[in-house]
């Protein structure tokens, strides 16, 4: 699968059969995290895997928007340091990463931000100079992942030169 093809075809997936994840497709994903950029390559996002059942419904209990992790076969919350204003946009081109490795072993993938970061860090033991900035849920989607996403037209969206003319491709 070409890097175009996945990103084309890939979706976010919130429901997952129960079939385990083998380790060497875990230990993938995660190294497609560790080998994202990050700003002035500080590599300061940590990840923590999370693939047992009470720890997944952990997890959903602590977050407001992300029940649907009790499903995933295994989780990656991301750590990042705060001290650096880009942080947040270092763990999201970490989770491209991931889950564009994923999506090529056919593994779906979702992300949620919304949690109890307290209670994240605590159940963690997450050191306080880290910001809890994101869980990733992984596994086998439940059903086909057919048809193609609905986004808007590339002109709708691009601009040339300044906002609101026409890009133009030609």
């Amino acid at each position: 699968m070409s890097v175009a093809d996945a990103i084309e075809r890939r979706l976010e997936v919130r429901s997952y059969t129960d079939e385990p994840i083998a380790p060497d497709t875990k230990r993938a994903v995660l190294d497609a995290a560790r080998l994202a950029p990050s700003g002035k390559n500080t590599q300061h996002w940590r990840f923590v895997v999370l693939d047992e059942l009470a720890d997944l419904e952990r997890l959903g209990e602590l977050s407001t928007t992300g029940a649907w992790i009790t499903d995933a076969a295994f989780a990656v919350v991301v750590l990042t340091d705060p001290e650096y204003t880009y942080h947040r946009l270092d763990a999201g081109r970490a989770i491209t990463h991931m889950q564009l490795a994923a999506w090529e072993r056919e593994l779906g993938s979702c992300i949620y931000t919304g949690y109890d970061e307290e209670g994240m860090r605590s159940f963690l033991g997450a050191p306080d100079r880290y910001a809890v900035t994101a869980v990733v849920g992984f596994g086998h989607p439940d059903e086909p992942l057919e048809g193609r996403k609905r986004r808007r037209p590339l002109d709708e969206v691009a601009f040339e030169g300044r906002f609101g003319e026409p890009f133009d491709v030609d």
